[in-house]
């Protein structure tokens, strides 16, 4: 098997979930680094389609916010139909990323990429439990021709089953948005992604203890500070992924 190398021109790009499947004019025009994108990860992808959440909701707590979405989506192959082409036609390289619900699922979507024009990359998320061995054979199952970015909250940097990894001809290695859990006006909890400057310390210990593991580290969470993502390169990071603070802009 031939396999791509992986390679950002800047190291600078959104993370999933944040601009949509394909890069925008507009979203080009607001962005807010002073490099260009080196990358655009799309939204995260399933094989079947998923709805919105029933409870869809975005609760603030000091620091940040909390976002429960379901991560909708067509599912992959409306995906491929619809937004293939553009991604042929992108000046900027793509990243994939896909969301499987079993290894099998994630192998087919992978196998159907290979060979897909404007296609550089492959990230993989992970399920919320997966763990250990059920977590590797995810990530087996990513393997292909495309180089392969395994993407991991901050909360699992420094668990043991990392050290395989490498050994899996894993590409990079993303830490992004952890999980938490709010009580919402009603009372009602909420479990969704954390985002906000709060996590910037997290995400820098995060990157020290992923580093260990030889692969580059893309650092994408409680960075909403130019100063932020500097201090995240200088402490080893590889590559910067923006989240919320696409929507907002800098802080201060």
């Amino acid at each position: 098997m031939l396999r791509q190398d992986l390679y950002l021109d800047s190291p600078w790009m959104n993370s999933a979930g944040m601009l949509g499947y394909t890069p925008s004019a507009l979203a080009q025009t607001r962005w807010p680094a002073a490099e260009p994108m080196g990358a655009f990860v799309t939204n995260p992808i399933s094989l079947g389609p998923r709805t919105p959440a029933a409870e869809r909701s975005l609760l603030q707590y000091p620091g940040g916010a909390l976002l429960h979405s379901g991560l909708p989506n067509l599912g992959f192959s409306r995906v491929l139909r619809k937004y293939g082409e553009r991604w042929a036609q992108s000046q900027i390289p793509i990243w994939v990323h896909l969301l499987g619900t079993s290894p099998d699922e994630v192998h087919q979507m992978v196998r159907r990429l290979e060979g897909r024009e404007g296609v550089m990359a492959i990230e993989i998320g992970l399920p919320p439990e997966a763990r250990g061995d059920q977590a590797l054979a995810f990530v087996k199952a990513a393997f292909g021709e495309l180089p392969l970015v395994v993407h991991l909250s901050i909360q699992a940097a420094g668990e043991s089953w990392l050290k395989e990894l490498p050994g899996l001809g894993v590409s990079a290695v993303s830490l992004g948005a952890p999980r938490g859990t709010l009580p919402s006006d009603n009372g009602r909890l909420v479990s969704g992604r954390l985002y906000g400057p709060s996590l910037l310390p997290l995400t820098l210990a995060a990157v020290q203890s992923v580093r260990r593991l030889g692969l580059p580290v893309i650092a994408g969470a409680g960075i909403y500070r130019q100063q932020d993502a500097q201090a995240l390169l200088d402490a080893g990071a590889w590559a910067i992924q923006l989240d919320t603070v696409l929507w907002r802009g800098w802080v201060g």
